[in-house]
């Protein structure tokens, strides 16, 4: 079993300098975390999963969306922070993400925004034409039954 030698931030393997996989760091490994924490994260996972649940048996109208849409945003962020590393790593790469999900939320508000400029249409459609539907076939008696 190898020795763990802990430094600052990072966490060095002896006999794993020979891969050089980081330059200036021979034989470093990314932040290791500790169970402690990780557990935190899990709780915090299920309590915000059973907010969801509880949030979705509730009747909020057209808030049900929002609700839950924030609620899925704050549990990636946290698996963001932890699990990707980022609590650990550069300002730079945490706004790179910021700005990433921003420009996708703000799309995502876009095209539904521009979906509700023709929703009139589809309602004057469907009062002034009826709708057909096929007609259902009939099964055959003992069909699919032995």
């Amino acid at each position: 079993m190898t020795e763990l030698a802990y430094e600052t931030e990072h966490t060095i393997i002896e006999g794993h300098e020979e891969h050089g996989h980081h330059e200036g760091l021979p034989g470093t490994i990314g932040h290791v975390s500790p169970v402690k924490s990780l557990a935190a994260v899990l709780g915090t996972l299920l309590v915000l999963t059973v907010i969801t649940v509880a949030v979705a048996q509730v009747n909020l109208g057209r808030m049900n969306v929002v609700v839950a849409i924030g609620i899925a945003c704050v549990k990636a962020s946290v698996v963001a922070m932890w699990f990707m590393h980022l609590r650990y790593d550069k300002r730079f790469n945490f706004w790179i993400l910021i700005g990433s999900l921003a420009f996708v939320a703000w799309m995502v508000g876009y095209i539904l925004f521009d979906s509700t400029m023709y929703q009139h249409n589809i309602r004057e459609y469907r009062e002034t034409h009826q709708i057909k539907t096929a007609p259902i076939p009939e099964v055959e008696d003992g069909h699919g039954h032995e």
